[in-house]
This record gives structure tokens, C-alpha cells and sequence, in this order.
């Protein structure tokens, strides 16, 4: 969003970053081989200058990509493998220590579950030992949430909770027909999510209220587009990252189904609305427009709540 573009095919280099150097639109049916293979080979060369061994990193295809295996002779011998765009957007990777995953970052107008994409829900009933929860924006309109679904809980020691309540989750199961069936969601840590680069997050009991799924208790909601959803969920997201700066106490959840959930101090909500409009209008500004976007918000809410005072 605050780096120029880049035409499809155009030669990129590796840095150190998630995101390309520069940002590369593709559209339904691009052929993104050539693209792709160079990212992967910069990746190897990188890991191997820095530890000096020869380990390779998995590739894997995420969100908007699609392998389409070919035969290159007549014979049928030899197969080329070619990796093509299904969804319009931008053309993004991000590497691991064991992965280096591509996706396309798309602002799509229904959200698809997928395997442990993290989603604010809300709870619908319940039915014997599952909750039935909504998902806004989604295609399957609901999922199951199993009672003991929760960190450190047993069908005696767990949350209660009620129609209207809000949950953090992940998508724990999905099957080939995920898009018309309902799928299941956890409250818990997936094992060696944490391992495996997961920034954050926390695996402590649901009575502690730190665990990084649960129950979403006060603060506000807000739906977001499914495009600003995902570029929230980046490392190094600039208008996070400047409302983090800001001296502002605030905890955030953000679902990748278009909903976040945003809570600070009760008895100042205007610090609420600055952080929402901040984040709404971030998608249409650049990285040096964000961040004196955020300090002119800041600056006006707090001199408003001292002449208040």
C-alpha cells in the first residue's frame, strides 16, 4: 500500500521484509512460475549465507494460487509444473525458518474458512456438547465450538457462555466442502503453533483471561473489508505499529473473517473510535500518511479529553 507497483513478470530482489520490495498485482490466470521460483532460489542463497548449511525451505501455496501440472513432451514423460493466480490482488510471501509461503492478498466480499485462520465469532446456542457459533461473512454462515474446547477445560471447569457473547477462535477442521458445511473451531493453541513463528501468542488457562483464544469480554466490534483484515494480520503493519507507538493502552483481535475487536480503558470510548478510524482509513493512504495520520488523531483526542478535564 505505501510502495509503488510493480508490473507482473518485473524482476524483484529478496529482502528481509514479509511483503515483495515492491508490490506485484496480479489477476485471475497470471502466470506467477517465473516470479515465484526466483523468491524461492533468493531464499535458499540467503539461508545458506547466513547458516551455512543447505537445508531447504518448503514452498508452499497459500490463499489464491493454484499448481497446474502439465506435460512438456508428447510422450508424456516429463511434467512441468506451473503455478498460476485464481483471485485478483497482490502477489505477497512470507518466510520461516521451515516455509516460505505464497499468497494472494485479495479483498474478496465472502470469506471462505480455512484452516486455522483466526475468526471473532459469536455465540448462536448451544447443542449438547458444542456451541453453535455465527461467523460473520462467511460462506458457511456457522460453525461448532466443542464445550471443552478451551485451554486448561473439562465439561466441569469451563467457560459458560450465552447467545450473544463474542469468542476468539481458530478453524480447527475443514473438509472438501467446507464452503457449505459448517466447520469447527477451537479456543485452543494448535500444537507447535507457537513454535512455528506464531508471534504472541500465549497457551495460559481460559480462567486467566491471557490465553491468546476465548471469550472477548467488553470492548467494541467493528466489521472491516476481508482485504484490510488480512494486511492487519501482517508483521510489521504500519498503522499497528503506530497506534502501538502512541502511548495508547489497548488490546486488539483481529479476524480474518472481516470482524475486530477492539478494547481500551472504559471510561475513555474516544480512544476506541481514534484507533477504528485509524485502521479504516489507513487502506487508502502510504506508510508517511499513515503515521501522521495517527499522531494528528492522537494529538486531537488527548487534547480533547484534557479540556474535558
Amino acid at each position: 500500500m505505501a510502495k509503488e507497483e510493480q508490473k507482473l513478470g518485473e524482476g524483484s530482489s529478496q529482502n528481509s521484509n514479509s511483503q515483495f520490495p515492491e508490490i506485484i498485482t496480479v489477476l485471475p490466470g497470471d502466470d506467477v512460475t517465473e516470479i515465484i521460483n526466483k523468491l524461492v532460489q533468493s531464499s535458499k542463497k540467503s539461508s545458506n549465507t547466513k547458516t551455512n548449511t543447505s537445508k531447504e525451505r518448503t514452498t508452499k501455496l497459500g490463499n489464491g494460487l493454484r499448481l497446474i501440472e502439465q506435460d512438456e513432451n508428447e510422450n508424456n514423460t516429463i511434467k512441468k509444473y506451473i503455478f498460476t493466480a485464481t483471485l485478483a490482488g497482490r502477489l505477497q510471501h512470507r518466510i520461516t525458518s521451515k516455509a516460505i509461503t505464497f499468497h494472494i492478498l485479495a479483498n474478496t466480499k465472502r470469506y471462505f474458512p480455512q484452516r486455522n485462520d483466526r475468526i471473532v465469532a459469536t455465540i448462536d446456542e448451544r447443542i449438547g456438547d458444542y456451541y453453535r457459533v455465527t461467523i460473520p461473512h462467511a460462506s458457511t454462515g456457522s460453525a461448532l465450538l466443542p464445550i471443552t474446547a478451551f485451554e486448561g477445560a473439562t465439561k466441569r471447569n469451563r467457560p459458560m457462555l450465552n447467545h450473544g457473547d463474542l469468542v476468539y477462535c481458530r478453524i480447527d477442521s475443514e473438509t472438501e466442502q467446507s464452503r457449505v458445511m459448517e466447520p469447527f473451531v477451537s479456543c485452543c493453541v494448535r500444537p507447535g503453533e507457537i513454535s512455528s513463528g506464531g508471534g504472541g501468542l500465549s497457551k495460559k488457562d481460559w480462567m486467566t483471561d491471557e490465553g491468546t483464544y476465548g471469550q472477548l469480554k467488553g470492548g467494541c466490534t467493528a466489521s472491516i473489508s476481508l482485504g484490510l483484515a488480512q494486511e492487519l494480520l501482517l508483521p510489521h503493519n504500519v498503522v499497528l505499529d503506530a497506534l502501538g507507538r502512541s502511548s495508547i493502552p489497548f488490546e486488539i483481535c483481529i479476524g480474518v473473517n472481516g470482524m475486530i475487536w477492539v478494547k481500551t480503558k472504559e471510561d475513555q470510548p474516544e480512544y476506541t473510535i481514534l484507533i477504528l478510524n485509524a485502521i479504516e482509513n489507513s487502506q487508502v493512504m502510504t506508510e508517511a500518511q499513515v503515521r501522521g495520520m495517527v499522531k494528528a488523531l492522537v494529538k486531537t483526542v488527548r487534547s480533547s479529553i484534557d479540556s474535558q478535564d
